[in-house]
């Protein structure tokens, strides 16, 4: 079956609705900001205008995932997935959506209220299709991937029928089979406090950090470059955050640094700690120690295996809506299609806008790529319901 059957997504509706959600701030409430509240009842809204019987998914008590159920064929259960929440704005960014050039721009717009807008526009396409042509479609509006990602958890946890997933993240409508994990934790140096006029008889921790951050790159960063896949090249780990002191006029007893490492498809989270640990075993000046406190955050890599039937129908689907005969691609950054794979659903990444926009002053997307991402979805449905 083809999309013509089903009609073509409307540039109008998509204009309209992209710039609501936008205009919505939902920011993620961990990161300073309202929360995802009112973009929920936004989608929820849309969808019961549309005749559907959304639900409201509680997730922590003051949170909730918006669920809609389109039945079709009886296999494979697909999931459309897109996350309601962003970043913080910051610098020139914008909090308002503002149309420009066939864009939107405004915070959110890429990351990832593009795609979540384009999942809605497929679900009406979808509409029009009998149900014996297209799959069952699990389409979920989540919260919190930008903090915590209670939000698919629970939504894994209570709808066991998945069986593949589509993630919405800007990939610039490329079909995303691969991409990094990540963990991330501190590293603490430990001295002594004294007055800052005598600062003999204290241990500066600050001054300590630095042999630290010497090991890190000296032992651990060469290496990373010796561990290589094919669609996300090699891993990495940054300092990001580094806090030490308490007043001018004290010795600081502690600096912490924060790390950002990346995991490569294959790796594990075990390994890269033991060659972060075998750095840090020193020899450290007398009256310094040094501590890896456990990760606080961990997120398994994707690599779904380029030959299986969701990539294959994925990349039929972009091949009749777009003229596509590229190749899948791999991503440095992580989402939520981690823990759908994780959880033994086989899943891929893919929706409008560019990576390099999301979280930056001047967030965009093309209107018109949105459209077609809507297409995309709507006739991998279809495909996947041929067999």
């Amino acid at each position: 079956m083809t999309l013509s059957l089903g009609g073509a997504a409307s540039f109008d509706l998509v204009e309209q609705l992209l710039v609501r959600a936008v205009d919505i701030s939902s920011v993620n409430a961990q990161l300073g900001g309202p929360g995802e509240a009112d973009l929920a009842e936004m989608v929820y809204e849309r969808l019961t205008g549309l005749g559907l019987s959304a639900l409201r998914q509680e997730v922590d008590g003051n949170r909730a995932n918006i669920i809609e159920v389109l039945e079709g064929s009886p296999a494979p259960v697909l999931a459309f997935e897109a996350h309601m929440d962003t970043v913080a704005t910051s610098g020139a960014a914008q909090a308002q959506a503002v149309r420009r050039n066939g864009r939107i721009h405004g915070r959110g717009a890429c990351d990832t209220k593009g795609s979540l807008v384009a999942m809605l526009e497929a679900l009406r396409l979808l509409q029009a299709v009998p149900p014996k042509s297209r799959c069952t479609v699990v389409f979920a509006a989540t919260v919190d991937e930008e903090a915590g990602t209670v939000g698919v958890h629970r939504l894994l946890k209570d709808n066991p029928r998945l069986q593949l997933a589509v993630v919405g993240e800007p990939t610039g409508l490329a079909s995303a089979i691969a991409h990094k994990g990540l963990l991330r934790f501190r590293i603490r140096a430990l001295g002594s406090p004294a007055h800052a006029s005598q600062p003999r008889l204290g241990v500066n921790a600050i001054y300590a950090i630095g042999p630290v951050l010497d090991a890190l790159q000296r032992d651990v960063i060469p290496g990373l470059a010796a561990i290589q896949h094919p669609l996300t090249g090699h891993p990495t780990i940054a300092v990001t955050t580094i806090k030490g002191g308490v007043a001018e006029n004290v010795v600081p007893g502690l600096c912490t640094i924060g790390i950002d490492r990346r995991l490569n498809p294959g790796e594990t989270a075990e390994a890269a700690l033991r060659a972060v640990d075998a750095a840090l075993s020193g020899p450290w000046a007398p009256g310094v120690q040094v501590v890896r406190d456990e990760p606080w955050l961990t997120m398994p890599p994707l690599n779904t295996p380029p030959e299986h039937p969701l990539v294959s129908a994925m990349a039929e689907a972009r091949r009749r809506v777009l003229g596509a005969t590229d190749s899948a691609i791999g991503m440095p950054y992580g989402s939520n299609a981690s823990w759908f794979s994780a959880a033994g659903v086989p899943a891929i990444v893919f929706g409008p806008g560019d990576i390099a926009h999301a979280h930056s002053d001047d967030e965009w997307v093309e209107l018109a790529d949105v459209v077609r991402a809507a297409e995309v979805l709507a006739e991998l449905a279809c495909i996947l319901a041929e067999g």
